[in-house]
């Protein structure tokens, strides 16, 4: 069975650094690195990827792989436009117009094919006003047992204080697919009152807090059940 993971992706112009696309996964932006947990050991894990164009103008994409490191014995490929590839580069673009998005025409695919290990992709994207790129590690380890301690190399949340939304973002060591992350929010007796998944080592995670009494809550890093760090949030 395919498993489909949905992203936005967020690709910040080269030239004018303007924000032409997003990159999210659920609510969480994404950062340089992806870790992508892998199941199955011998079916096609598939990525999918949904490109939004957020500029004013026709874009057209073209896409780029650099494996990394690779485990012997596994295969991947990307597919973009209705086209999928073995090779490096993609040869006909992914056109999208002013707020249209990609769907299902874009996507990877990794396969470990019984092999455990981790295959690491930059995937390079390339258009006419932009040229960005994410490290997806896939990960497969069946036995569970390699797990690193996650350390909090930076958090913040801003604005702070907040009103409607808070962006808690994050940069974590030692956090890999096997690691049950969350970003939560307590009040003043500890009670939970928002939590939600971390699935990258770093990036931003948008919290709707519209709906909590004005008051002085507490955001934290948690990590495989254990708080690793906590900070203040002032909500108005």
């Amino acid at each position: 069975m395919k498993r489909c993971v949905i992203l936005l992706l967020l690709l910040v112009s080269a030239t004018s650094f303007a924000q032409n696309f997003t990159i999210t996964y659920g609510e969480t932006e994404v950062g340089e690195t992806f870790n992508a947990p892998v199941n199955s050991p011998d079916e096609d894990f598939e990525l999918c990827f949904t490109i939004t164009n957020t500029s004013t103008v026709v874009d057209s994409i073209f896409l780029e792989k650099q494996i990394i490191a690779e485990v012997e014995g596994s295969d991947n490929m990307f597919c973009i436009a209705g086209n999928c590839y073995d090779a490096p580069v993609s040869t006909t673009p992914l056109i999208l117009n002013p707020g249209e998005s990609s769907g299902r025409d874009f996507h990877f695919l990794y396969n470990p094919n019984n092999e455990v290990g981790t295959t690491t992709i930059r995937y390079i994207f390339t258009s006419g006003s932009f040229k960005d790129s994410v490290v997806v590690n896939y990960i497969y380890d069946p036995s569970g047992i390699a797990e690193s301690p996650v350390k909090v190399s930076e958090m913040s949340a801003y604005p702070n204080p907040a009103n409607d939304f808070v962006t808690v973002q994050y940069d974590l060591s030692g956090c890999n697919a096997g690691t049950n992350a969350r970003v939560i929010l307590t009040n003043l007796v500890g009670s939970r009152v928002l939590s939600n998944p971390i699935h990258n080592s770093n990036g931003r995670i948008k919290l709707d807090i519209s709906n909590l009494d004005s008051g002085i809550y507490f955001y934290s890093i948690e990590a495989n059940g254990k708080v690793i760090s906590t900070k203040k949030l002032i909500v108005k």
